[in-house]
C-alpha cells in the first residue's frame, strides 16, 4: 500500500488550550462538538485543526517524557498557510489576526514570485502565512488549484 498523498489533521501544540481556543474563536472559527476537555477541534474545508498542549503532543509523539516535555516551544520550523483571493483580503486577514490577539511577524508585501504575502503568529508562536497567489486559483472551498501535470 502506498501512503495516501494527503493529510487530514494538523495539531498545533499550545501552552493553554482554553486560551488558544478563545483566540481562534475570536477569529470567527467555529469549534467542533467533537472537542473535549483538553483538546479542541476546528473543521475546515481541508484538514481539521486541533489544539492540544505542547507537552502532551511531545509525549504522544514519543519525543519527550512528561518530565522533560516543553511547555512553550519557539519556532517549530513549520508554517500553515491561508491563500486568499486578493491582496486586499490578505491585508484584511492580517488586521483581523492582530485584532484577535495575534502578532503580525511580517507585514504583507509583494513577493519575488509575483504574489503577495505576510505572516502572523498565534499567541503560542504558531506561524501562519496569509497569501495571494495569482497563479493558483481557489476552488469553491478556498483551496488552491494547481493546474498542469504532475512530475513523474
Amino acid at each position: 500500500m502506498a501512503i495516501p498523498q494527503r493529510f487530514s489533521l494538523v495539531t498545533l501544540g499550545v501552552y493553554d488550550v482554553d486560551a488558544a481556543t478563545a483566540f481562534y474563536r475570536r477569529l470567527g472559527w467555529r469549534q467542533s462538538t467533537h472537542s473535549a476537555d483538553g483538546i479542541t477541534f476546528f473543521r475546515t474545508p481541508g484538514p481539521i485543526i486541533a489544539l492540544w498542549t505542547s507537552p502532551q503532543l511531545a509525549v504522544d509523539g514519543g519525543l519527550a517524557t512528561e518530565a522533560d516535555a516543553p511547555s512553550a516551544p519557539g519556532f517549530r520550523g513549520v508554517s500553515l498557510s491561508i491563500n486568499l483571493d486578493s491582496r486586499d483580503e490578505v491585508d484584511v486577514a492580517l488586521d483581523e489576526w492582530l485584532a484577535a490577539g495575534g502578532e503580525v511577524s511580517k507585514p504583507a508585501e509583494a513577493t519575488e514570485w509575483g504574489g503577495y504575502s505576510g505572516y502572523g503568529r498565534d499567541p503560542d508562536g504558531n506561524l501562519w502565512e496569509f497569501a495571494h497567489n495569482p497563479f493558483w486559483p481557489l476552488d469553491d472551498h478556498g483551496m488552491p488549484q494547481l493546474d498542469g501535470g504532475e512530475v513523474e
